[in-house]
């Protein structure tokens, strides 16, 4: 055992204490002396157990405790041995002593306390969720050490297949040693199963337009066997065929050819014969083609756009043009393109990834978007409460200042058990009451809403009435529970008599169903509703509906019919009929527009500005550019920065109908062209270079500015996941002109990078650029970096095989310390207390009286025991004064007797060493008077005198 101090300089600091409590020892002179010496005891104990807790006292003796860690390896390379691991962890458990503690930590890419340090673990069970992508032996060694206590023998029991791609343990094996740490590692060798994979994906660095080239792809096997190759570029089949593969590494080409200028991404998939992993039979990569400006095209039902695409194609720009149903899904399909062109396109015709992918490519990626009118877009598209709505500079609700028609609408729904169904996790009957909600949202103050629910009966959920509230006739739409059969004339009945109580100048009815019902006896009532002016418009829900009936029933009733197999695009089929039937927002007159702000758009029109002959309702956002008005003030042409891209509405069409005054001139040819131009994106700054990098599981993204190396300058990163999920990264300045930042990816595939530099708020440079995530390297066939061996014998550890080795063998001995500190300082605060106590309080007690009676007892002994020397003195010269009278005659023989001495010639002096020795050591201690009242310095005197006579 020794003593130990954590600071020891704080010692100091004592006799610096110390002096100071004396120092002001005045404060206690008011104090009995037994009072006062009691608070200068107390005090200087305090101080000294201040300063001993400061400078951390503390006792050392060697610990007989040990600490082991399991450290348990659950990447994916060993994922098998887990309940091997678990078995091994338990009975090496069972073997350790009362004095052996022990904790649990798993690793992946990064390790996580599976079970905190304890005497007793009660079950092994792996509950942490690690990454298992990658492993890292070395941040796991690392998190073992810090968890280990300091006053403990410390032990590590390493459980891997060795196998790491991430860190380098080796750096881990001096500070093991160093740690005195037992250090024993079970290897578990894994069986080699029959595997196939593809290691990469080959094409050049730069692509043309029009340019053939090959694709190699790189699979690699430990087994002969068959597959099938398939490669896709932006999401389409481009390659396929079936393949003998060799043991070893196998190279197989496609062709392709660079039809489009922009990022093109190819994605290679294999499946074999013999193959147990999957994680790593997908590879994908990118190149970027090089070539002239192109744009996609996506063209409703009618042809609108057909025009358009002559106009661009005599600009010299590449149009790829579509028909709506065949809008991409994907990022990838899309971002290859400076802008895409909607034209008269209706939301029920596209997907909703297609809606969802275009709001990332305007404002993460920085594409353009152009939307041109028609009778199939914007409000009548069903572009309300969209994300598209979000993009566009124009609201699709109309804010206009006139007359607008009030509208009474009332939606008969299907609610038979048959609505209770659906596919791909969409239930058709929450997919109806969405779409009903919505048309509620959609109407104005003045318009009335009524909702009637069916199956073999009809029933009123939502009566029409004037002043409803939105909110209490969403609740009950919400409360539609489907259930029954399928009877739809009583239904469309109720509807009708629920107009003749509506005073409404528009009266329309949506009927929504998915079965069959029955045939006949729909001809007198549509006859009624049409006398009272009431439209009609079908939804058929899937194919088992009676599209037959359905369909002739909105002939009939002058409304639409509507065929969906999809049902998420009821919603927009609701907000449509809703707004048609409003009738305010086709505007069949002619004008001539006006302009709201002047743009670079508008400069062919040097003579005028041709007019126009109809367009569709919308109103402009607050911070959109209004460069055209119509004559009422409503958005004609719009646009605005949406994010990193820009968004132009034209609410005109470009097919002729309502705009054959442009497309017959040059002004107004040069003028639409203008308005594509217009959203394209910024011409890429070619001194901005990107690079990207892995570092483990982290993607490193490096930009340099070979033009500027100015400090003010701001880089920012837009990441677009292969799931579309946006990341926004800012990049530091690793040196002047150098921007470095890294991220995790989430995913394997193509990840999109927009780059922008910023000097202040105003945009300077951007470009765009891409990165491949693949599968780790924990799949990787190929990956032999196993240094297990090495980390063993440069951490002066073993290898074990069996569970009862675990707790064997001598470790090295640790000092386990005690502080003392915390019990220091509560004894101060004790002391301080009493401090207080004996100084303020006046404490009396029988039991206190009694030691300060043994204190006043213990104190009068001491003194008469200093003092008995002197009495004995005193007596010793008496009896020398005595003796010499008697030789002198007996002149002076009661002189001893009469205290102090009066007649010095009566005494002889006597030459006596040791009386003379005794008297002169009282003389030195400065003592006069003895306590039976002698004289002492007369005395001697006295006999002095004599001597020299």
């Amino acid at each position: 055992m020794a003593i130990d101090f954590n600071n020891i300089s704080f010692l100091i600091l004592l006799p610096f204490a110390l002096f100071i409590v004396y120092f002001f020892k005045k404060g206690v002179d008011r104090l009995n002396k037994r009072r006062r010496i009691g608070v200068l005891i107390l005090r200087s104990l305090l101080v000294l157990f201040i300063v001993l807790a400061l400078a951390g006292l503390g006792i050392k003796k060697y610990s007989k405790e040990t600490s082991t860690i399991f450290l348990v390896d659950l990447s994916e390379s060993a994922k098998n041995s887990k309940e091997d691991y678990k078995d091994f962890i338990e009975k090496a458990l069972a073997g350790k002593s009362d004095l052996d503690r022990a904790g649990i930590v798993t690793f992946g890419a990064g390790a996580e306390v599976e079970t905190s340090i304890k005497t007793d673990i009660k079950g092994v069970d792996f509950q942490s969720q690690v990454n298992g992508r990658f492993t890292d032996i070395e941040n796991a060694l690392k998190v073992s050490r810090g968890l280990m206590p300091p006053d403990t023998m410390k032990r590590i029991v390493l459980m891997t297949d060795g196998f790491e791609n991430l860190g380098d343990s080796l750096s881990q094996s001096e500070l093991i040693k160093t740690a005195k740490i037992d250090f024993k590692v079970l290897q578990q060798e894994q069986e080699q199963s029959e595997e196939v994979q593809i290691d990469d994906i080959e094409i050049p660095e730069r692509l043309y337009e029009n340019q053939s080239f090959d694709i190699v792809l790189s699979i690699s096997s430990n087994v002969k066997t068959r597959g099938r190759v398939t490669l896709y570029s932006d999401s389409k089949v481009v390659g396929e065929r079936s393949v003998n593969i060799e043991k070893g590494v196998n190279r197989f080409v496609f062709k392709d050819r660079a039809q489009s200028g922009g990022f093109k991404s190819y994605k290679a998939v294999i499946t074999s014969d013999n193959d147990t992993l999957t994680q790593n039979n997908e590879y994908s990569t990118f190149g970027q083609v090089e070539g002239s400006a192109n744009v996609l095209l996506i063209d409703g039902k009618e042809d609108a756009g057909r025009e358009l695409e002559k106009i661009l194609n005599s600009a010299n720009i590449k149009v790829d043009a579509i028909k709506d149903k065949q809008a991409p899904k994907s990022i990838d399909s899309i971002s290859k393109y400076k802008s895409i062109i909607m034209s008269d396109v209706s939301l029920e015709n596209v997907s909703t990834e297609f809606v969802n992918s275009l709001k990332t490519y305007v404002k993460d990626y920085g594409g353009g978007l152009v939307v041109t009118g028609g009778e199939n877009s914007y409000a009548l598209g069903g572009y309300y409460q969209t994300p598209l709505e979000e993009i566009l500079p124009v609201d699709m609700e109309m804010k206009v200042q006139g007359e607008v028609p009030s509208l009474g609408l009332i939606l008969v729904i299907d609610k038979s058990g048959s609505m209770d169904e659906g596919h791909a996790g969409t239930n058709k009957m929450e997919v109806a009451k969405d779409a009903a909600i919505k048309a509620v949202k959609s109407l104005k103050s003045k318009d009335q809403i009524g909702v009637v629910a069916f199956d073999g009966n009809a029933q009123w959920v939502v009566r029409p009435s004037a002043n409803q509230n939105k909110e209490d006739i969403i609740a009950d739409i919400a409360s539609i529970r489907a259930g029954g059969g399928t009877s739809i004339l009583p239904a469309l009945n109720a509807a009708y008599e629920g107009f003749l109580d509506t005073d409404t100048k528009l009266k329309h009815v949506i009927l929504l169903t998915d079965g069959q019902a029955e045939r006949t006896g729909y001809d007198p009532l549509i006859e009624k509703m049409r006398e009272e002016k009431i439209t009609i418009s079908t939804v058929a829900v899937g194919s088992d509906a009676d599209t037959r009936l359905l369909e002739t029933i909105a002939l009939d009733g002058k409304g639409r019919y509507y065929f969906v197999d999809q049902y998420d695009s009821l919603p927009s089929i609701f907000t449509k009929e809703t707004f048609l039937a409003s009738k305010s927002y086709i505007n069949n007159k002619s004008f001539v527009p006006l302009v709201g702000a002047y743009d670079d758009i508008l400069g062919p029109f040097q003579e005028g500005i041709p007019v126009i002959d109809g367009y569709i309702g919308t109103s402009n956002k607050e911070r959109a550019q209004k460069i055209l008005l119509t004559d009422k003030g409503d958005p004609l042409l719009s646009a605005w920065q949406y994010g990193l891209g820009k968004t132009v509405a034209w609410t005109s069409d470009v097919n002729g109908q309502w705009t054959s005054n442009y497309l017959e001139t040059p002004e107004g040819v040069e003028f639409l062209t203008n308005i594509v131009q217009s959203s394209f994106p910024r011409i890429y700054d070619e001194d901005l270079l990107v690079e990207t990098s892995s570092k483990g599981d982290q993607e490193e993204i490096l930009v340099k500015n070979n033009k500027s190396t100015s400090k003010d300058i701001r880089t920012e990163v837009n990441i677009i996941t292969p799931d579309l999920e946006t990341i926004n990264l800012k990049l530091k300045t690793s040196k002047p002109g150098e921007f470095k930042e890294s991220f995790k990816p989430e995913g394997n595939g193509v990840y999109l990078l927009r780059i922008n530099q910023y000097q202040g708020d105003k945009l300077i440079n951007s470009s765009n650029s891409a990165t491949s995530i693949n599968y780790s390297k924990e799949y990787n066939i190929n990956n032999n970096q196993n240094r297990l061996g090495a980390l063993v014998s440069e951490s002066d550890g073993i290898f074990i095989k069996e569970a009862d080795e675990v707790f064997k063998g001598d470790l090295d001995k640790i000092y386990a310390r005690k502080d003392l500190s915390q019990i220091l300082l509560t004894l101060a605060l004790i002391l301080l207390l009493l401090d207080i106590a004996l100084r303020r309080l006046n404490i009396k007690s029988k039991r206190l009286e009694r030691v300060e009676e043994k204190i006043k007892d213990y104190s009068d002994s001491r003194k008469a025991k200093k003092a008995k020397p002197l009495i004995d003195m005193k007596k010793d010269i008496k009896e020398d004064i005595k003796r010499e009278s008697q030789i002198s005659g007996g002149e002076n023989t009661d002189l001893a007797s009469k205290g102090p001495l009066e007649d010095e010639k009566a005494v002889k002096f006597k030459t006596d060493k040791d009386t003379a020795k005794k008297a002169k050591e009282v003389k030195d201690k400065g003592q006069s008077k003895d306590e039976d009242g002698i004289d002492m310095s007369r005395i001697l005197k006295a006999k002095d005198k004599k001597k020299r006579k």
